[in-house]
Order: C-alpha cells, then sequence, then structure tokens
C-alpha cells in the first residue's frame, strides 16, 4: 500500500504540471485566435464549451476544466483513503493537507472567473500543492532514511 501512496502522490505531482501545461496551450491559443483577427466576448467564450468557436488550444482549456474537476480530486482523495493503509508517518497529515490544496484549487478556479485575483491565487496554489504532493510522496524515503540511522545509530551504541 506504500507503493500505491506513493504512486498517488506522484501522480497528483504530474498532473500539477500537466494542469499548467494546459492552461498555458489555451491561453496562447487565445492570443493567435485575436493575432488572426477573432474576437472573443462573454458569448463566444460561452460558445467554447458548446463547441461552436474552436480555435487551436481551445481543447487545453477544456481538458484544464475536466482534469481538475474531476481526475486530481479523486487522485486527491484516493491518496487520502490509501494514507490511511500505507503506514508511513505522517502520511494522513500530508494526504489531508494534498486534498485541503486540491479543494481549495477547485474553489479558485471558479472564483477566478469572477476575479482576475482568483487566478492569480489559483497559480501560487497549484505550486502549493505540487510541493505538497511531492512531500507526500517522499514520506516513505525519508522514514527509511531515518530508520537506517536509527539502525546504524543502535549497532554502534552495542559494538
Amino acid at each position: 500500500m506504500k507503493t500505491v501512496h506513493k504512486v498517488l502522490a506522484y501522480l497528483i505531482a504530474l498532473e500539477v504540471v500537466i494542469q499548467a501545461a494546459l492552461i498555458a496551450f489555451a491561453v496562447a491559443g487565445i492570443g493567435v485566435f485575436i493575432s488572426d483577427g477573432g474576437t472573443l466576448d462573454e458569448a463566444a467564450f460561452e460558445s467554447i464549451f458548446e463547441g461552436d468557436l474552436t480555435f487551436t488550444g481551445v481543447a487545453g482549456m477544456m481538458f484544464h476544466g475536466m482534469n481538475g474537476m474531476m481526475v486530481i480530486p479523486l487522485l486527491a482523495l484516493l491518496l487520502l483513503i490509501t494514507s490511511f493503509f500505507a503506514k508511513t508517518p505522517g502520511a494522513i497529515k500530508f494526504s489531508l493537507l494534498t486534498l485541503g490544496l486540491v479543494v481549495l484549487q477547485v474553489f479558485l478556479g471558479f472564483m477566478g472567473h469572477e476575479t482576475p485575483y482568483g487566478g492569480l491565487l489559483h497559480g501560487a496554489n497549484a505550486m502549493l500543492l505540487f510541493t505538497a504532493a511531492l512531500w507526500t510522496a517522499r514520506l516513505d524515503r525519508k522514514a527509511s532514511t531515518r530508520e537506517a540511522a536509527y539502525q546504524t545509530e543502535t549497532e554502534a551504541t552495542r559494538i
């Protein structure tokens, strides 16, 4: 179960990288679309999700939304569930932190549709989420290192 827990944490970190790439692809596509004479107002923006407006990068926007609303929260929930069985020191605490940051990330994503500051916080929180996921994935390594150091110290005192 430790391996499953570690893999899930690394997958969440990878998903954050994928999310950044997807939204950068979408924003670059919007920029090219507008440079080529396209216009983007609220009605056009809403029609993106209905499939009426297409440009290179539009898929990045849709996959960013679906990935962030379904895949990452599911991975974070599975991470928390496996943390109870992983028996790694700190696994539950850091899995809860990761899940909490995912919930905050979803909230900030919606907030970004209302104010640019929500988008600013959404990007900053993504970095915190990435760090928390990596930290969680490496907990087992830290525990193994501490255990090895303790065993070496114990053997040295016996001699």
